[in-house]
């Protein structure tokens, strides 16, 4: 039992580390909006550690912004729920 905790806890931090060294490329506008809809994207998966963060005025008018802030959504969400796929089983 205490292996599986172990291997875990390795999997959960592994995954949180990658998330926070992968910084796509792009505009930076593209970059804040994938920083931010990535955090809110393990947000709306259950992640207790992240905050949700969307920049509504620039996500209603900025283009790059807004693709940043979907695709950042997408990704870490579908990464958090993978995690915990995996924990349940």
């Amino acid at each position: 039992m205490k292996h599986l905790l172990f291997l875990a806890l390795v999997v959960i931090l592994s995954g949180c580390a990658t998330q926070m060294r992968e910084t796509p490329s792009g505009p930076p506008e593209y970059q804040q909006g994938y920083a931010a809809g990535c955090n809110s994207g393990n947000v709306a998966a259950g992640h207790p550690y992240y905050r949700f963060t969307k920049d509504v005025t620039q996500y209603a008018s900025d283009q790059m912004y807004k693709q940043g802030w979907d695709d950042g959504f997408q990704v870490c969400k579908g990464k958090y729920e993978s995690v915990q796929r995996m924990m349940q089983r």
